[in-house]
């Protein structure tokens, strides 16, 4: 079982574990190339679920 790595979101701030597999929370987040780009010109790090579903829904 992949443990995973436990991160800081760098937009909020919130703890939470990323396995890099299909499991991971980031799983099924609907990404436009909007929000892709955004994410790749302003973080250089994991978000948690939260941040990328709010980025998903601001950048529709």
């Amino acid at each position: 079982m992949n443990e995973g790595i436990h991160k800081k979101c760098p937009r909020c701030g919130a703890p939470f574990v990323c396995t890099h597999d299909a499991l991971c929370q980031c799983v099924g987040i609907d990404l436009n190339e909007k929000a892709r780009a955004y994410l790749r010109t302003h973080y250089s790090d994991c978000l948690c679920r939260e941040c990328l579903l709010q980025v998903s829904r601001e950048m529709q």
